[in-house]
């Protein structure tokens, strides 16, 4: 039997590359994106590159808070960050650090203890659980996003 920290790392896993209920993951999108395709705005929305670069500042703070750490600390790149130079070696690179992002978030939840997961975060007034489900459901909803303009993008 699964326990609840298992099944959410479970997800998590699945939406970036397994095989979600929804059927795509952002890895299969992502990989055949060129780094021009990967900066296409659809009527001023923000591009995939900067939905990546906001996925990985999300895990970062969430994994942080459930640490017991600041959220936000010297050094981080800033939410929904593009670099200026977005050539073929930074998108990879930045492809790199969100397949990072995921196995260490997943391995964060795996290894997060059931019997805290509905307990409150410190500094903050809501549980684990509402930060972890908050992180799988952030992942689904920012997929939608770029299979979106990975299709407006190629056309």
């Amino acid at each position: 039997m699964s326990s609840h920290v298992i099944v959410l790392a479970e997800a998590l896993e699945h939406i970036y590359s397994g095989q979600p209920w929804l059927d795509v993951t952002l890895l299969e999108h992502l990989q055949e994106l060129t780094p021009e395709q990967a900066t296409y705005r659809l009527n001023g929305s923000n591009n995939t590159w900067e939905i990546v670069n906001h996925l990985i500042f999300w895990h970062q703070n969430v994994m942080r808070k459930l640490r017991g750490e600041q959220p936000d600390q010297e050094g981080d790149l800033p939410d929904f960050y593009l670099p200026e130079n977005t050539n073929e070696e930074n998108w990879y690179n930045t492809l790199q650090r969100l397949e990072h992002s995921f196995q260490l978030m997943a391995e964060t939840v795996r290894n997060y203890p059931e019997d805290k997961l509905y307990g409150l975060v410190p500094n903050t007034q809501h549980s684990s659980y509402y930060y972890i489900r908050g992180v799988v459901v952030h992942a689904g909803y920012h997929l939608g996003q770029i299979v979106l303009l990975h299709k407006y993008a190629a056309a």
